[in-house]
């Protein structure tokens, strides 16, 4: 079913136009971000500008409506970098869980978090779930930046060293996206340094021997990584970026479709089984 609504972003309707579009009973993406650093090169709100960006493009695809975003999330490990805001996970979580409550409460149970940083991931899940047993809500999830890693393979002749956090691809999608918000010539070579005796393999894994398998540690990353960035950020074009964008958001309109077909037929009836 199309429906026909004035605009697409929630925050921007009246109380009785919200009204009216909960009972159309559309499919509403929920953004959440994060305020963290990446690299020298690229602003610390990185996670959220593109997890509404994304949102909203895939809601002008699908029908979709797009609430206010959560601009703030899970953090921890970038505590050591100025301009870090992050929320502990329990407060995301319950924030998520309140915010899906309330969505619900006004007549809106068709949700889909559009999140996009990976320490939210815990936090936003447990919401979820807690929503699936509470209100009897089937709450959707993507993933922009991860779905890049997993879309964008074939196009580095090197996966593991090209991609990293302030490098690729998302380096390639914000030159796509925000390409003003995009100071390239800033960028500063990538990698992780030792850190007593340890040898830092990502956030927090550190070869161990010669195993293949790695070991989980909990230091801050900027104890390992001075720059903040992992990766080869000088990989980066703005043509990579319009693929990217191409195919996270084709895969995210596509998942939308099928979380519509596959929730109108509950929802309508106003109750979903658990």
């Amino acid at each position: 079913m199309t429906t026909t609504f004035r605009t697409r972003r929630l925050g921007e309707m009246s109380w009785t136009e919200a009204r009216e579009a909960a009972a159309a009973d559309p499919v509403v993406l929920l953004p959440i971000g994060a305020v963290e650093q990446h690299g020298p090169h690229l602003p610390i709100e990185e996670d959220s500008f593109v997890a509404e960006w994304v949102a909203r493009e895939v809601a002008a695809r699908t029908d979709a409506l797009v609430a206010p975003s959560l601009n703030y999330g899970h953090s921890p490990t970038f505590r050591g970098f100025t301009g870090n805001l992050s929320l502990s996970a329990r407060t995301l979580e319950l924030v998520t869980g309140e915010l899906i409550a309330a969505l619900v409460e006004s007549g809106f149970r068709r949700i889909v978090l559009v999140n996009n940083n990976g320490g939210n991931v815990g936090p936003v899940s447990s919401a979820a779930f807690d929503a699936r047993r509470d209100l009897g809500v089937l709450i959707g999830h993507l993933y922009p930046w991860q779905l890049g890693y997993a879309l964008m393979r074939d196009l580095y002749d090197d996966p593991a060293t090209a991609y990293g956090h302030g490098a690729e691809p998302e380096h390639s999608a914000m030159l796509a996206m925000f390409p003003e918000l995009v100071q390239s010539d800033r960028v500063e070579s990538g990698g992780m340094s030792g850190f007593d005796g340890w040898r830092p393999t990502s956030y927090n894994e550190t070869r161990i021997g010669e195993h293949a398998v790695r070991g989980t540690i909990f230091w801050d990353f900027s104890e390992v990584s001075p720059t903040g960035v992992s990766g080869d950020p000088r990989l980066a074009d703005a043509e990579t970026g319009k693929l990217w964008i191409e195919r996270v958001v084709g895969f995210c309109a596509d998942y939308v479709a099928e979380y519509d077909r596959n929730t109108r037929a509950d929802s309508a009836a106003g109750t979903t089984e658990v």
